[in-house]
């Protein structure tokens, strides 16, 4: 059934919304302002899903997507609309979820503009991609959630051209010598590869069945110019946490250096970076910034302890991954006023809340929320001041929720840590009533 709509604004996936009878109408690639034609291909008791048909009057930061994919492909919903107006949408969602989940008068909260990425493309330095056979090739591709279309990834524009060009390399050995993708029957071939970039040097992780790599496609990998070291890690479970098992050294060096704003960090394989490390730093700054009346500081979700070994002041970072700590103890020689600690994190915050001795709490989340214990955990040590960034604005809301009681919401820094889609990394300075 089609339908002529008005957009009136944007969903927190990027897609546009109206409404048909007071009932929302969700249509992904349509923008606020733009008149369309949509087709109802699904209906609920509260709501629509629509298919673009055409676009009768377009917005005027409608822009032509530069990626071939676009339409198929579900990495980069915002894709048609230009980057600036992508910001200024960005912002109004975050203060939209803070409005539907908390009380918070933002008329009294700091909250400038978004902060743009420095870089909008060949930012993505990390990416982690099955392993696909098409047309006769072995590659890299993401199956889309909904329609199961195959997005190829050996030239997305977002991953910096170094993963790009390596992922082609690949391509071309593992065709050559006739790899296999994973067969879940027999156990054996090539599931995910894992690439991360660091200053110019590749470290790989293919994640295979119980056949592994041959040492013939090892050895014409580790002729590629940009590659410092290769692993593998045999995983047959249906499960997807694969740095919870062993990664064997099959080529290269177990840490590459990286330098990152002047100083020098080693990195080890299992160790995350962030995905857009030209952003993070930028996140760097602002959390440091707000850090500046602190005192004795505990940090959860170090990772590495990037922006630990940034700060003056006594730290306790804490993280769940044992390899993160030991690059991040490894990293802190130079430095006496943090503790890099290894462990849960419901249990460690359970354990330093109760000194009361700590007037700051660093938390540093990807796209999950507090657990009860760490709210509670607040709530015990009377933290004064609490500095968190989440990468989910809504994930960030809700946590707000629970502590508007006791904390007031003094700043809010949003930075556009994911190009082109309705990701961003949102940083809150709450001080104690």
């Amino acid at each position: 059934m089609k339908k002529n709509l008005e957009i009136k604004k944007l969903g927190i996936n990027g897609e546009g919304i109206g409404y048909i009878d007071r009932k929302i109408v969700f249509v992904p690639g349509a923008l606020p302002q733009e008149e369309v034609i949509v087709d109802l291909i699904k209906q609920t008791r509260s709501y629509y899903e629509g298919k673009l048909v055409k676009v009768i009057k377009p917005s005027k930061n409608r822009t032509v997507p530069r990626c071939k994919a676009y339409n198929d492909c579900q990495g980069c919903t915002l894709l048609h609309l230009n980057y600036h107006k992508q910001l200024v949408e960005k912002k109004e969602s975050v203060r939209e979820a803070i409005r539907k989940y908390t009380d918070y008068n933002l008329d009294e909260t700091v909250f400038k503009d978004v902060i743009a990425s420095p870089k909008q493309e060949g930012f993505i330095t990390s990416v982690n991609l099955p392993i696909v056979e098409f047309k006769g090739k072995i590659t890299f591709g993401i199956y889309q959630r909904n329609s199961k279309y195959l997005t190829l990834m050996t030239k997305c524009f977002k991953q910096h051209p170094l993963i790009n060009e390596t992922l082609v390399a690949l391509e071309n050995i593992l065709t050559h010598n006739n790899c296999k993708i994973y067969n879940d029957k027999f156990k054996k071939g090539l599931r995910f590869i894992k690439l991360k970039l660091v200053d110019k040097k590749l470290q790989l992780v293919f994640i295979t069945g119980r056949d592994g790599l041959s040492d013939k496609v090892v050895k014409e990998i580790s002729k590629l110019t940009k590659v410092a070291s290769v692993y593998m890690s045999v995983n047959t479970s249906k499960h997807q946490e694969f740095d919870d098992a062993g990664y064997t050294k099959l080529y290269g060096l177990s840490r590459l250096e990286m330098v990152n704003d002047d100083k020098k960090y080693l990195v080890s394989i299992k160790s995350k970076l962030p995905e857009n490390m030209l952003a993070y730093n930028k996140q760097i700054s602002c959390m440091k910034a707000m850090l500046e009346d602190s005192d004795k500081i505990i940090s959860l979700n170090c990772g590495i302890g990037l922006l630990e070994m940034e700060l003056d002041q006594e730290v306790i970072a804490i993280d769940e991954k044992k390899y993160h700590i030991e690059d991040a103890k490894i990293n802190n020689k130079r430095k006496d006023n943090v503790t890099f600690v290894a462990g849960s994190i419901d249990t460690k915050i359970v354990s330093y809340a109760k000194k009361k001795i700590y007037d700051t709490l660093v938390i540093q989340n990807e796209r999950f929320g507090l657990s009860d214990t760490v709210k509670n955990s607040i709530k015990i040590a009377k933290i004064k001041t609490i500095v968190y960034s989440c990468q989910s604005y809504s994930t960030l809301a809700k946590d707000l929720a629970d502590l508007e009681n006791s904390y007031r919401l003094e700043k809010i820094v949003a930075i556009d840590s994911s190009c082109h889609n309705s990701y961003l990394t949102t940083i809150v300075k709450l001080v104690r009533k």
